[in-house]
């Protein structure tokens, strides 16, 4: 059961930018403007919201850490989830690219793993970072103000954090590793169109 007593699980401040998000996620779809800059920010912010409930939720069950991967991973698949409707709705969808995965699809993924090993090694590392029982006098105060505002500070806006940061990544993995996945399963996904174009 969630705790109303102050300070909020989630805060003022991540509710407002959750209905914010809302809003622009609904806006695209009936606009169907579908996959916009606008739209993926929106979707970001929707699923950092709903990774903090998570990680609310698992808290007093699972350690810190695994509830930021536990986010991140459930972050990433509502983040598909709410592109693929998106795309769905889309007026005009360009031609997707069925080119081969290349050294950049590699170096890519390189990036994504070794960010995310990064954040969740330093979540892992350094646990107690932020927490207000460390500051006294003004620091303390200012750090009960940002609880106010947020959440409980020591989890909610490091998990906002870690998804806003580790969600991307872990999108990028996953898609690296599905054009290479494709790429093995379909090895001639080239030639069709290029018979097509030759065979008139």
């Amino acid at each position: 059961m969630l705790d109303l007593s102050f300070p909020w699980l989630i805060g003022p401040i991540p509710i407002a930018m959750t209905v914010w998000a809302s809003y622009g996620l609904y806006r695209a779809v009936v606009t169907r403007d579908g996959v916009t800059g606008a739209s993926v920010v929106s979707v970001l912010g929707l699923v950092a919201f709903m990774a903090a409930l998570t990680a609310q939720v698992v808290k007093p069950v699972i350690n810190q850490t695994l509830s930021l991967m536990l986010a991140q991973f459930l972050g990433t698949g509502a983040c598909f989830l709410l592109v693929k409707l998106l795309w769905s709705v889309q007026k005009t969808k360009p031609e997707p690219s069925l080119r081969r995965p290349d050294v950049k699809v590699f170096r890519g993924m390189g990036i994504c793993l070794s960010f995310l090993i990064v954040v969740d090694g330093l979540f892992f590392l350094f646990p107690d970072v932020g927490k207000c029982e460390h500051f006294k006098g003004y620091m303390a105060d200012k750090c009960a103000g940002q609880e106010f505002a947020i959440g409980i500070h020591d989890l909610p806006i490091v998990i906002y954090v870690g998804v806003l940061m580790g969600v991307p990544a872990l999108a990028g993995l996953i898609l690296g590793i599905w054009a290479l996945v494709r790429k093995a399963v379909l090895p001639n996904v080239d030639e069709p169109s290029a018979k097509n174009s030759a065979g008139g």
